[in-house]
């Protein structure tokens, strides 16, 4: 062998090893140090991804009117509702990889993401047509007030564009975190989402172009993130690498993707629906009320968003560990997990709401916007911490693969006892402040039913998995 080769192996196995440092094992070794490697850049991409339409929002609350916000506003819920359903199919491909990951099986973990990675793209230039053509029928049915209903539908147009490339993303970037990478789709987002903050400058600041402009910068930089975390793992460690000549839909490994993960995927929905029941008794309130809920969601996300990267850091630790039937080491790591994120939640509100009119102020300079947004906020905020058990708890169960459990228990707290009290609360109270309420008395619901579920399946498994005597 010439030097010159030699030289070319070693450079190509540093690379390789590089690459291979991203990825945790989860399975053996010490818990919190890793965890937290793992959960700081999920955290951190799960901001970054927000950030698109939180920025679009900003914009939009600082530079335009508050009709505009609204318009905004009333398209997130039904662009969280057509991209949480493949979103939540996509924890399917993620317990599958993680679980053979954890069997040490690479080959299946390799063929769960051509799969979905496939089936996500056919499917969603599907949705993406459907939800173009639809937009303007759904948003009267959410009752939309008609002043904002021409720029709601441009908006959501044109951010459903970028709708296949978003799902490709998910697909992709979820089978990386299976593997314990979850370095590369944030350092991808970051790139993106900055450049989704400078594109948003130009289309409203300096080229007004509206909710139209907002809505082209987003769709432009989730495309790009697809791209980018496309060509990252095709040149990326062998047990994730993604290949062209390996796309394609192998039946069998579909059905058990879509068996783990559409009742994931039917869970978002619910959950999306839930808040859309919200959004259909808020917009009876008028305009004003519609821009403060949005104000509030965009807020939100800043405690919200975190709570979700520690609860897709249990689903792939839980994952990991189950293949590797590490079940007491799953339920010690689940633990420690909960108790970090209950700190960083608790933290995270007590902060905003310490200086509550200024952190508002930021997304929204309409003063009477801000003061219903707050009404709402002190009603929520401090109970974000009960959110955590439900989000840790309930991705330990998807992550063992009880995902059809986890479904029930969401359609039950977070759906059928959610719309009740709405109905309840808005016939009694009639306020902003009793709509906002339904969010944690549902939230303590389904933790409590998280909690219990799976500490009963994973003692269970360790009564399974252990010699008797032992």
């Amino acid at each position: 062998m010439s030097e010159e080769q030699k030289h070319s192996e070693q450079e190509h196995s540093e690379k390789e090893h590089k690459r291979t440092r991203r990825a945790i094992d989860m399975t053996s070794g010490p818990i919190v140090g890793p965890l937290f490697r793992f959960i700081w850049p999920i955290i951190f991409s799960s901001l970054f991804q927000q950030l698109y339409n939180t920025v679009d929002f900003l914009y939009v609350g600082n530079f335009l009117d508050k009709t505009a916000a609204a318009a905004v506003g009333a398209s997130s819920t039904l662009i969280n509702c057509i991209v949480g359903l493949f979103t939540g199919i996509s924890v399917g491909t993620s317990v599958i990889a993680g679980q053979a990951i954890g069997a040490k099986d690479p080959q299946r973990a390799s063929k769960a993401l051509h799969t979905s990675v496939t089936f996500g793209l056919g499917a969603g230039t599907v949705l993406l047509l459907l939800g173009i053509g639809f937009a303007p029928n759904i948003l009267r049915l959410l009752r939309t007030p008609e002043e904002v209903m021409p720029q709601a539908v441009l908006y959501i147009r044109i951010y459903l564009l970028s709708v296949p490339m978003l799902v490709f993303y998910n697909r992709v970037s979820g089978g990386m975190r299976a593997y314990g990478d979850s370095q590369t789709p944030f350092r991808i987002l970051a790139v993106c989402g900055f450049l989704n903050v400078l594109m948003d400058a130009v289309f409203i600041v300096w080229i007004p172009l509206g909710v139209a402009g907002v809505g082209i910068a987003t769709a432009v930089t989730q495309s790009l993130s697809a791209f980018l975390v496309a060509y990252a793992a095709s040149r990326h460690h062998r047990v994730i690498r993604l290949s062209r000549k390996e796309m394609g839909v192998d039946w069998k490994m579909l059905g058990e993707v879509l068996r783990i993960g559409l009742p994931t995927g039917i869970q978002t929905i619910i959950i999306t629906f839930s808040n859309i029941m919200v959004q259909y008794y808020i917009n009876a309130f008028g305009e004003t009320a519609v821009a403060a809920f949005a104000t509030y969601y965009k807020v939100e996300n800043l405690i919200y968003l975190p709570i979700v990267g520690f609860g897709q850091a249990a689903t792939t630790f839980s994952a990991q560990n189950a293949g590797a039937k590490q079940f007491r080491r799953l339920r010690k790591g689940i633990l420690i997990t909960m108790f970090i994120g209950m700190a960083v939640a608790a933290l995270s509100a007590a902060l905003i709401l310490s200086w509550p009119r200024t952190v508002f102020t930021w997304f929204m300079k309409d003063q009477d916007v801000v003061t219903n947004a707050l009404r709402i906020a002190t009603i929520s905020f401090p109970f974000y911490w009960v959110y955590v058990a439900l989000e840790t708890n309930g991705g330990a169960v998807r992550g063992m693969g009880y995902t059809l459990y986890s479904m029930i228990a969401v359609i039950a707290n977070m759906c059928v006892l959610r719309v009740a009290l709405l109905a309840v609360f808005s016939r009694v109270f009639n306020t902003i402040e009793s709509l906002g309420a339904c969010y944690p008395i549902t939230w303590a619901t389904a933790a409590v039913t998280f909690v219990i579920m799976f500490h009963i399946i994973v003692n269970k498994k360790i009564r399974e998995n252990e010699p008797l005597g032992a």
